[in-house]
């Protein structure tokens, strides 16, 4: 037999109220744990009534309520304490009282909580800043020289961004590849067996490069079979060194 789906939302009005068994109230917070629309109906709920506590205007006992109470008491032997009449009223003033340096503490840690969140986000705006003036900091400009006089008029130029090991190539006048041939990025580390393979050439584009030994690496372009190489294998076309 198939058991019916707990009905999450009558469930987590009982909690709220303080009406829920012990089993369920596991079984409420095992659920809440899994799916987030069932926390949210949770928490939710929870502030309602928390709410409803604090909000609920201040009512006056009957006055016959008091000798109603102490007529339904069993007789207790020996001598018997009358209440002042005005104790429920004391009664009364301290539990308002509580209520009211409970919402104050609340008060009191919701702005908190804000003061904190402000700080935060100040926090974040300062390191995307500083993250910024770093990444400029660390970026090195490469202007690639042409190895072959065909190609003197052409212009490449390399952002290089050393932390993140990513670069911009940026090309002008850079004559279309041969038929069935394209050109191809390298990235010269020298304490690398080989060139690192930066991608294939067709137009100005940003690429990756895996991690190097050193800040500031050389940058290539060969001629390469269309598709590209996993080493170099045709003639270097433009190339700068690593720098200090």
């Amino acid at each position: 037999m198939i058991s019916p789906a707990p009905d999450y939302e009558e469930m987590a009005s009982l909690h709220a109220l303080g009406l829920l068994d012990a089993e369920a109230t596991r079984q409420l917070l095992d659920a809440a744990a899994r799916d987030p629309a069932v926390r949210r109906l949770v928490d939710a709920l929870d502030e309602t009534a928390a709410h409803l506590a604090l909000d609920a205007p201040e009512v006056s006992p009957p006055p016959a309520l008091r000798s109603d109470i102490m007529a339904a008491l069993p007789p207790v032997p020996g001598k018997v304490v009358p209440f002042s009449p005005w104790f429920p009223y004391a009664l009364a003033a301290c539990l308002a009282g509580l209520a009211i340096v409970q919402a104050v503490a609340i008060h009191d840690l919701r702005t908190g909580v804000k003061e904190l969140r402000a700080q935060l986000f100040h926090a974040t705006d300062e390191a995307a800043h500083l993250r910024d003036s770093t990444a400029l900091i660390s970026l090195r400009l490469a202007a690639l020289e042409a190895k072959d006089p065909a190609y003197a008029g052409a212009k490449v130029l390399v952002a290089w961004d050393a932390n993140l090991h990513h670069g911009t190539l940026a090309a002008a006048n850079l004559p279309p590849a041969p038929a069935g041939h394209d050109y191809q990025l390298w990235v010269l580390d020298p304490n690398a067996p080989s060139p690192l393979n930066a991608g294939v050439v067709v137009t100005s584009r940003a690429f990756d490069a895996p991690p190097v030994s050193v800040k500031n690496p050389g940058f290539a372009i060969s001629l390469e079979p269309a598709g590209g190489s996993p080493t170099p294998t045709g003639p270097i076309l433009f190339a700068v060194a690593p720098a200090e």
